[in-house]
Formats: structure tokens, C-alpha cells, sequence
């Protein structure tokens, strides 16, 4: 049963307790606080009491749950929740009461952007049910009147007993056939970031898997797109598992050079991967617990046998969508969807509009531009604007070159959406207040509807786009080298241009729709699996009533589909969880997800 879903982060429940109510920590009382509920926490987590935990727990209090409990990602709020939905699956794991051990070298007092104070208090522990290692993390708060409570835990599946992590790359070569095996435990679908993240940790696992792309080389997906085409987060944030991009790579990394470092990234781990194979078809059989998958190549039609299919698919199935505009068919120009743009140095001196203003309508404007073309870009909604400087700075905080990037990742990723969201919230509110105001106000007077207030997560895992980190483009628009038409619908598409419902009519040459992918991989995979089975997994992408992604990285609704995808960080780090579902699944000691 798949919880609902919503259309915007404020929608969850559960907040920060106010910093008035609290008294803060300093670094040398942390540890001290940390033993002083070690014991209480301890019986808590190897259920050898039964009590109450409003005594422990703040009334407000989250848990959030990485595989370790619920087999799955979950979100438990506010306290009553956790002890009706937490406890119970403390008993099913089994806790060893003896593993429960307190890392003191990691603990640390630290006070949120937003003023509350916290000691993170970092435990690990063993489990029976299945036997794994896990870690839990406790953040806890200090009331006016003295009292620490905890206010977030975190617990996270770190390795299975039965599949323990292995080193990568190996020391000892291994050779990879030539053509593709014909049994695997784990086939995956899909050959780009997503595709080889989970790859990554799949080997490191020592799984029986081989990956396929159905683009003739391995970094085509970017290697293929439109020629400016840079990422929008720093290197350090961008990386894949274990071997991160070469530290000589610029901050923003062009596509020409994400190709050679995935190929690169192939040969060095060893991959199993094998392009220029588009899967066609697969079918699941109850009897012999497998699907039996067609895959299509340039040397025919293979057949393989695989236990467990992973889509890695990135966030939808790179589908492109064009609105059906009245009239579309008659322009007589060239048009064609974002997904198909490679350059414009072919338009130079004619009239383009691009339809759509998020990330990748801006770099399409801005390679128009600065082809010569005369430039327009149609507004359908606000775009959520975030100069690059505030990226870099956002980002450096916990992906630089002095923190490793596991550990960037466990800090910025752990705590519960809701929070995540409301700190982006106030830390970048507080860069934009700072920021040069005449950055904001000449995109005002260019027409350009920008959304400068909420946190990033409403843009990428609500809405899957509608923003625009800046490289540039909001420069251009300002000083009216790229046009902008806003705040009126378009009413059908002429035989010359675009006609809107406020009378007035955009004269085009060529029309770029930078309109969007479809965001729920289902609809990509229908054709592979059948309406019926893809009828049956929980929608992708989007986030559900407790902030966790649907679908994504967690329990499909098949015991034997699962999906990859996301941004570039989130796949690193949720991949890891990804792959022990998968081990567990393979060694059969996967328990029973909790799903509601």
C-alpha cells in the first residue's frame, strides 16, 4: 500500500522546536551529554525495557528510517507515531544488546542555520533479523528546564553479514566476456550516472550482474547532448561511488569531459557493461522466479535470464513531452523538443523561441544567443532562480575538499525532508536577501517571472524541475540579449510562430520545446514489462506524506523491480541502500518491508 502523495514540501508534518525553548551545547559537554542517555538509548534500541518514550523523546520527535528497520525509507512523526510504528520493528531486528556502541569520536555539538543547538550522538549496532551492521544516529536538544531529548534519529543498514562490502577496484583483474552473460542475479537498465552508481556498489557487493545501455557508448547520455551542456553542481557534489571526478576537472564540468570519466570509471571498476543493447521486452515467471529479458543490438536479438531488473532510468525515462498545443502541426518552420538540440550555430541570424524557462530552456537561450540568433523564451510559470554563487557556497558546506564525500553525504542527507527543506529555505532566503538586488530587479524588468523564496527540494523532488541554477543566462536576459515572453497562454501554435491568449503573437524560425521528460519511470518502462505489471508499482519520483521519494530506491511494488535515479548526489548516496535490498533479496533474508 503506497502512502499519499504531495504537491509541496510545506505539506509535511513536523517542524523545528523553537531555539527560545532550548538552551544550547558547547563541543566540551557534548560527549558528556551523549553518555548521559547512551544507557536509556541503548535499552531503547535492544527493547530490554518497555517504556514509554515520551520520557526520551521530544513530543515532536522524527525517526527516519535508511533500510536498518522498515526495510525500506521511511519517515516515523511525531513521537507517538514512533512508538506505535518504531518499536515494533526494533523487536523484529532483533538488536544484539551487546553491539550497542556509542562512537564517541564522533560525537559533536553543533546548532542548526536556524539557531538549535543539537549534540549528534552516533551509534552502531547488529542486528539478527537479518544479521547486518547498522549505525544510528541521535540528535538531541536541551530543553529550557535542563531536559535533553532526542529530537531526530537516523538509523541506516551500513552491511549485510551474509554479503559484506569487498574493495573496489579489485587488486586482481578480472576478465569481462565479450558478450553478455546469459543468467544473472541483477540486470540494469540503463548505462548513465544512474545506471553505473548502483553498478558501482553492485560489484563492490560482489553481485552476479551486467549492466546495458542502449546508446551505442558508455557516457553517450551525455556525451549526446546539446554541446554547452554543463553540470549545475560542483565536481565534488556530482561524483559517482568510490572513484569521485579528477580534482583538475573545473568546478562546473562540461558534458565533453562526464563521457571520458564514465568510461574511464567503467574500465577502472570493472564493470560488466555492455552498450548498444536496448531492452526490449522482459517477463517474469512465477515457477522459476526470474524474467526472461530480450535485449536488441547491433549483432540481433540476445536472451538473458535475470533474477532482479534495475531500472536506472534517472528521474523518468528521459521521455520527452511536448504539451499539445492547437495547431502544432502547422508551423512550417523547425521544431523540435530539447531532448534533440545539439547546437545552434545552424540559426545564426534567424528568429528562435524556446518554449519553457527552467534549466535547460536557459542554456539552449543562452547557445542561441551567442550563435546569433534572435531569441525568445516563452515563460509558461515562475522559474525558481539560484545564482551560481549560491549554489557553490550551499554545496561547499559539506561536499569540499576537506570532509570525505561519505561523509558530505550522511550530514546533508540524514535528517527528515521537512527539515532539510526548512533550513534550504532559510539559508538560501538569507543569501538572496544579501545578493546584489539589481540581480533581481533587472529580471523583473525583462519580463522574466522569477521565483527567489523556498527551499530547493520543492523544485527537485516535488515538481522535478521548474528552476534554474544560473550560469549565466539571467545576465543575458537582463540586458535584453534574450527576450522573454511571460504572463500570457499560449493559444495555438501558427503556421509562423506562437500565438497567446493576450492577442499578441511571437514571430519564429525554429521552435526549441525545452518542455520537460516524463518524471514517473513506469510509463518509460511499460513497453519492457506490460500495462499490467507496470500498473502495479508504486508512481516514481514525486515525495510521499512522510518526505520520503516514491518508488525511487525503495520497494517497488514488485519484489523483483527496483529503480535508480534521482540527482546526482542522491544517487550515490541512497544507491548504497538500493543495492543491500537487492543482497538481501539475492541471499533470501530480505525481510518484509513496512509499508504503511
Amino acid at each position: 500500500m503506497q502512502l499519499d502523495a504531495i504537491s509541496h514540501v510545506r505539506q509535511l508534518p513536523g517542524s523545528f522546536p523553537s531555539p527560545d525553548l532550548l538552551r544550547e551545547f558547547n563541543d566540551t559537554e557534548a560527549l558528556d551529554v551523549a553518555k548521559s542517555v547512551a544507557p536509556a538509548i541503548s535499552a531503547l534500541l535492544s527493547g530490554s525495557i518497555e517504556c514509554s518514550l515520551e520520557v526520551l523523546f521530544h513530543p515532536d520527535a522524527f525517526w527516519r528510517d535508511h533500510v536498518a528497520l522498515s526495510w525500506s525509507l521511511r519517515t516515523f512523526n511525531p513521537t507517538p507515531a514512533i512508538q506505535e510504528k518504531v518499536v515494533p520493528l526494533l523487536r523484529r531486528a532483533a538488536v544484539v544488546p551487546s553491539s550497542i556502541v556509542l562512537q564517541k569520536d564522533q560525537v559533536l555539538a553543533f546548532a542548526f542555520p536556524n539557531g538549535v543547538s543539537v549534540v549528534r550522538a552516533p551509534f552502531a549496532f547488529e542486528t539478527s533479523n537479518p544479521k547486518a551492521q547498522c549505525t544510528a544516529a541521535f540528535k538531541l536538544i536541551r530543553m529550557k528546564n535542563g531536559e535533553v531529548k532526542v529530537f531526530i534519529v537516523t538509523t541506516a543498514l551500513q552491511e549485510l553479514d551474509v554479503m559484506p562490502w569487498s574493495k573496489i577496484p579489485s587488486r586482481i583483474p578480472q576478465d569481462i566476456p565479450t558478450a553478455v552473460p546469459t543468467s544473472v542475479d541483477v540486470l540494469v537498465v540503463g548505462g548513465g550516472h544512474a545506471g553505473l552508481s548502483i553498478s558501482a556498489y553492485l560489484k563492490s557487493l560482489n553481485i552476479n550482474f551486467v549492466m546495458v545501455e542502449k546508446q551505442a557508448a558508455i557516457g553517450d547520455s551525455w556525451g549526446k547532448r546539446y554541446n554547452s551542456t554543463t553540470l549545475h553542481t560542483t565536481r565534488i557534489f556530482s561524483g559517482l561511488p568510490f572513484i569521485p571526478f579528477p580534482s583538475d576537472y573545473p568546478l562546473y564540468i562540461p558534458a565533453k569531459l562526464i563521457a571520458p570519466y564514465y568510461n574511464n570509471y567503467v574500465r577502472d571498476l570493472e564493470l560488466p557493461a555492455y552498450p548498444g543493447r536496448e531492452c526490449i521486452s522482459a517477463v517474469w515467471d512465477d515457477l522459476q522466479a526470474q524474467w526472461t529479458v530480450k535485449l536488441e543490438g547491433k549483432s540481433g536479438a540476445e536472451i538473458i535470464s535475470a533474477r532482479n531488473l534495475v531500472f536506472a532510468v534517472g528521474i523518468g525515462g528521459r521521455e520527452p513531452i511536448i504539451p499539445d498545443f492547437p495547431g502544432k502541426e502547422s508551423f512550417l518552420g523547425e521544431s523540435l523538443h530539447s531532448g534533440a538540440y545539439t547546437d545552434a550555430s545552424r540559426w545564426a541570424g534567424k528568429r528562435v523561441v524556446i518554449v519553457g524557462a527552467s534549466t535547460t530552456a536557459c542554456d539552449v537561450a543562452q547557445d542561441c544567443y551567442r550563435a546569433g540568433a534572435e531569441t525568445v523564451i516563452v515563460q509558461r510559470g515562475p522559474t525558481r532562480i539560484y545564482p551560481q554563487e549560491h549554489i557553490t557556497a550551499g554545496q561547499a558546506v559539506f561536499w569540499n575538499s576537506k570532509i570525505p564525500v561519505e561523509v558530505g553525504d550522511v550530514m546533508a542527507t540524514e535528517d527528515p525532508i521537512v527539515l532539510q527543506a526548512a533550513l534550504s529555505e532559510l539559508v538560501l532566503g538569507r543569501m538572496k536577501d544579501n545578493h546584489d538586488p539589481e540581480y533581481y530587479e533587472g529580471l523583473r524588468k525583462a519580463g522574466f517571472l522569477a521565483a527567489v523564496d523556498g527551499p530547493v527540494h520543492q523544485q527537485v523532488f516535488c515538481r522535478g524541475g521548474a528552476h534554474y541554477p544560473d550560469i549565466g543566462a539571467c545576465g543575458a536576459i537582463s540586458r535584453g540579449e534574450i527576450k522573454v515572453k511571460s504572463g500570457a497562454k499560449i493559444e495555438a501554435i501558427t503556421p509562423t510562430g506562437i500565438a497567446f491568449c493576450d492577442g499578441t503573437q511571437v514571430e519564429a524560425d525554429v521552435i526549441v520545446y525545452a518542455t520537460g521528460f516524463e518524471k514517473d519511470a513506469r510509463k518509460s518502462i511499460q513497453p519492457i514489462i506490460g500495462a499490467e505489471t507496470a500498473g502495479s508499482l508504486e508512481p516514481v519520483w514525486g515525495l510521499d506524506a512522510e518526505g520520503e521519494v516514491r518508488g525511487c530506491w525503495r520497494p517497488s511494488g514488485h519484489d523483483h523491480i527496483w529503480f535508480q535515479g534521482g540527482e546526482l548526489q542522491t544517487m550515490r548516496y541512497f544507491g548504497k541502500f538500493l543495492a543491500l535490498q537487492i543482497a538481501a533479496e539475492i541471499a533470501k533474508v530480505r525481510p518484509t518491508p513496512c509499508r504503511v
